[in-house]
């Protein structure tokens, strides 16, 4: 193994200060399920991931099939393939707006457990560094909207989880965008000021609610409490289980009718030639059978490609594998304020470096959760859609910190915005009509077939 380097980004010296020792039990970075029955096709969900910190142990409904049986002969209202927090939440929706609808949803694996089930455990409005880039793209309006989404959607989790006491160590943390590179900081303090113009002129449209501080200098050192950097940026945060969160969410939608299919892997998708309002217009190839339904929705993430090869004809969609390690203090680090809070690194080589820390009084209280390092893959990890093994130079970076390292998939997009598609369209036509997602979560109803990408 490559011992990490001194000048390591995620070293326990440069990233947690006050930090001295952590107690580290010896374990090994990759742990596989048995169930090597299950096929393996490219581009789809391996059925034998990376176990994930936060899956241990499974949630009662991991392995849940609400019917023993694939309902082939039903035609539902909505089709859902995928259970992560997209899938979750349009169900939830879907069924809180009106509770008659059939929704059928298929899960590859086990419920919420891959990206939603398997990420740093962030719930963080990061993309306002990007507002001044989306008004180049899309004009003012539309970047707004952007931006508004993008916070209506966490406050949107955060309401549920409050409004459901929901137990998955939810906390409201301080955050902050640490720079250690005079060019980046600077380039964050015009954006800053760039949106605080947008907002002195329309106060209504944007994501203002969640206001950003910067500190420069020695006050952002004395602030921040680490001597290495020159500015950051502070704003209100979250972290928790991410899979207790979007299982929580499952289980109200479950008490409403859904019909949860978990080990059933989608495998195709075909639209039907009907005028029949009553009748199917989507059939949905599984290993278990074929299902049809009036609306299909993917929810799929990374594996949206595998399931639409006219949109991965395009190239918009890029699937990313992501690494993350955790880290349990050897002593109690509850009163120190770096372990208060959550930091992220827009400025070192990736810029996907963060740190996260459980909730003193949740179980795991107190544990470290470390992500980023793909700048050691040549690739950066794109288009790599297998989370069944991890890349082991990541890992030795990150074992510099901690030694139980799990990996999950992003998917991202050509504009890096968040988007959904009508229709998804077949193979023969090649062509995706995609835009900017500018709905706020609350105001728009999927209709026919959508691709949700997160």
């Amino acid at each position: 193994m490559r011992a990490p380097s001194a000048l390591s980004l995620l070293s326990v010296a440069t990233l947690v200060p006050e930090l001295q020792a952590f107690a580290i039990p010896p374990q090994a970075p990759i742990s596989r399920r048995d169930n090597l029955d299950q096929i393996v096709l490219p581009g789809f969900p391996h059925p034998n991931p990376t176990v994930s910190y936060w899956q241990d142990p499974p949630h009662r409904i991991a392995n849940l099939r609400t019917t023993p049986e694939l309902p082939t002969s039903q035609v539902f209202d909505y089709v859902i393939v995928g259970s992560g927090i997209s899938g979750a939440a349009i169900a939830f929706k879907l069924l809180n707006r009106d509770p008659n609808l059939s929704i059928l949803m298929l899960e590859a694996r086990t419920a919420a457990s891959a990206a939603s089930g398997r990420n740093g455990g962030h719930c963080k409005p990061g993309d306002w560094k990007e507002v001044k880039e989306w008004v180049d793209l899309y004009g003012e309006d539309e970047a707004l909207k952007i931006g508004k989404m993008e916070q209506d959607c966490v406050d949107d989790v955060r309401s549920f989880v409050k409004n459901y006491n929901v137990s998955s160590g939810w906390q409201d943390v301080e955050t902050a965008d640490l720079y250690w590179t005079k060019e980046k900081f600077e380039e964050a303090v015009e954006i800053k000021k760039f949106q605080d113009e947008l907002e002195s002129r329309r106060p209504n449209d944007g994501p203002w609610s969640n206001k950003r501080t910067v500190y420069a200098g020695q006050a952002a050192r004395d602030h921040w409490k680490w001597p290495q950097i020159l500015g950051a940026v502070t704003y209100t945060s979250h972290t928790q289980n991410p899979y207790l969160t979007v299982c929580a969410l499952l289980e109200e939608s479950l008490k409403k009718g859904l019909n949860l299919q978990t080990t059933t892997l989608a495998l195709s998708l075909s639209q039907l030639n009907t005028t029949d309002p009553t009748a199917a217009k989507w059939a949905i190839k599984t290993d278990r059978g074929t299902v049809r339904a009036k609306n299909a929705i993917l929810a799929t993430n990374s594996y949206t490609n595998a399931l639409h090869p006219g949109l991965a004809s395009t190239g918009f969609l890029v699937p990313q594998r992501n690494q993350v390690a955790a880290v349990h203090p050897s002593a109690n680090t509850s009163a120190n304020p770096v372990f208060r809070r959550s930091h992220s690194y827009p400025d070192l080589h990736s810029g996907n470096n963060y740190i996260a820390v459980r909730a003193p009084d949740d179980i795991h209280g107190g544990d470290v959760i470390v992500g980023g390092s793909t700048k050691f893959s040549p690739t950066r990890e794109r288009n790599i859609t297998d989370d069944s093994v991890i890349n082991s130079d990541i890992a030795d970076d990150l074992h510099g910190v901690g030694r139980v390292v799990f990996g999950y998939h992003v998917l991202t997009s050509s504009s890096s915005s968040p988007f959904s598609s009508s229709r998804p369209q077949p193979p023969s036509e090649q062509k995706a009509h995609i835009r900017p997602e500018a709905a706020p979560p609350n105001q728009s109803q999927p209709s026919e077939a959508a691709v949700a990408a997160t």
